[in-house]
């Protein structure tokens, strides 16, 4: 009889890098806990604090291909992304002197809100990780290679290098406009960053009272049809919702 860790691990390993999708399936949801878990297939990144990212050193399992983003040739991952894997055992985190910055640390990182993600949108990355969903930055690219908005400057390498630090520091900026936080896939084995196609849905975080009409219908012009779910996030509990239109019969 097999081991319950075993066990636990195996189905672990099976929704993060096959990506399944228990609303797809039979396969029975384990609630998520806060153990670090440990895997015979460990990654490496490296902290870079002024791009607020980590570069991956030493990349192991099939993970990556729904994680991370590529520039100048190199795959960094963002904060959200280092703490999901760390928790379970799949990535160490190191600083430019080679030191481990252990869980804890992460967790402080992300508490800050300093580097695009705060811990309700870690929360509901988590959540969604965790149901085998493909999910990224919206407004981040997971290649430049056809991104055409660029600024000028001597070289390629130093022009995209620039547009990504822009698109941090968008991220970064406290805007209380109503707007997507994540870019979300249906689990998909043949997925790929260099042609990702439309996502499912455009993921909004609300921090407050529910948005208005006008503010969904705004939202909605602005993001080309694509559906919209929205998130609020209360003491760990992340709720989904959102707005379908209905047209009443016309009274005699």
């Amino acid at each position: 009889m097999a081991r319950s860790g075993d066990r636990g691990a195996k189905e672990g390993e099976e929704e993060e890098e096959h990506h399944r999708n228990p609303f797809l399936s039979n396969s029975i949801n384990k609630p998520w806990t806060s153990k670090t878990q440990f895997r015979s297939e460990v990654s490496k990144a490296c902290w870079d604090e002024e791009m607020g990212m980590g570069e991956i050193i030493e990349k192991k399992g099939s993970l990556w291909a729904t994680t991370g983003v590529i520039r100048n040739g190199k795959l960094y991952c963002h904060i959200e992304e280092i703490l999901f894997l760390a928790e379970r055992g799949a990535l160490i985190l190191t600083s430019p002197d080679g030191k481990t910055i252990n869980v804890g640390d992460i967790y402080k990182m992300i508490l800050g809100s300093k580097f695009g993600c705060s811990w309700e949108s870690f929360e509901a990355y988590r959540h969604l990780k965790s149901l085998g969903y493909i999910v990224q930055r919206y407004g981040i690219p997971w290649t430049l290679k056809n991104d055409i908005i660029c600024c000028s400057s001597n070289s390629p390498s130093e022009n995209n290098t620039r547009c990504f630090e822009i698109s941090n520091l968008l991220q970064d900026m406290q805007i209380s406009e109503l707007k997507p936080t994540f870019k979300v896939y249906l689990p998909n084995s043949k997925f790929r960053k260099s042609s990702p196609s439309d996502p499912s849905f455009l993921l909004c975080l609300l921090s407050g009272n529910p948005p208005s009409r006008s503010e969904v219908e705004n939202l909605e012009k602005k993001c080309d049809g694509l559906p919209l779910k929205f998130c609020y996030v209360d003491h760990g509990r992340v709720s989904f919702f959102s707005f379908d239109k209905e047209r009443l019969p016309t009274l005699p």
